[in-house]
């Protein structure tokens, strides 16, 4: 036993001594953390969509949330932080939500089809964050922007494989992907700016409908 575990008394016994009591430090509970994230983005969402991303502040946030604004800042470091989390949320989703379609061995008519679907359902769903996506790049940080690139041109790229490998199988037309794939965003990134699920149809019917007209233009008439 080292000199370091132990000590004598004054009749020489020897005494162990006692470890100190660790520290515990506050108890984090991770998902109510997460949960509250997600609903600070959301209600800062509906406010993007309404007033605009410029006339929203932190204040706003905080309310349509439920919190005070100091307990907010728990949370979110500012507006920008908010409006990365929401295109991250968006683009990850997507291409997750893709890659799997691509897993299940769909046919690529039916993986490009589903892009379709998924930017129409987020309209529906959120259309604030999916205006702040192709709207409000620019205000957040360049580390932000160069993430959310990074993701973007990552999600393009399997949109841009699927067009080849059509094309490779005889199912598409041939000619310059890059071309077609910017042809393809064009119809639906756009739609946000007209499409209002109070007044046409459902995210599913639109984007086949939507799908169909381009798909006339690139399928091989058998």
């Amino acid at each position: 036993m080292s000199v370091n575990d132990s000590s004598q008394d004054r009749d020489g016994t020897m005494m162990t001594e006692k470890p100190a009591p660790r520290k515990r430090g506050p108890k984090v509970d991770i998902e109510l953390t997460r949960q509250r994230r997600s609903d600070i983005v959301r209600e800062a969402a509906h406010l993007f969509d309404r007033v605009g991303y410029h006339g929203v502040n932190m204040e706003m946030i905080a309310e349509a949330a439920g919190l005070k604004k100091p307990t907010l800042y728990h949370y979110v470091t500012g507006k920008d932080e908010i409006l990365f989390n929401m295109q991250e949320s968006m683009i990850v989703r997507m291409r997750e939500n893709m890659a799997e379609r691509v897993r299940e061995g769909q046919d690529c008519l039916a993986i490009l089809r589903g892009v379709y679907e998924d930017i129409f359902t987020q309209m529906r769903d959120s259309p604030g964050t999916v205006r702040s996506f192709f709207e409000h790049q620019r205000e957040m940080s360049e580390e932000q922007q160069a993430k959310i690139r990074k993701e973007r041109q990552d999600y393009t790229a399997l949109v841009m494989k699927v067009l080849s490998d059509g094309m490779d199988a005889g199912v598409l037309v041939r000619g310059d992907v890059r071309l077609t794939a910017l042809c393809f965003f064009g119809i639906c990134n756009w739609a946000y700016q007209w499409y209002r699920p109070s007044r046409d149809p459902d995210p599913e019917l639109v984007a086949r409908q939507c799908f169909e007209i381009f798909a006339r233009g690139i399928a091989v008439q058998r």
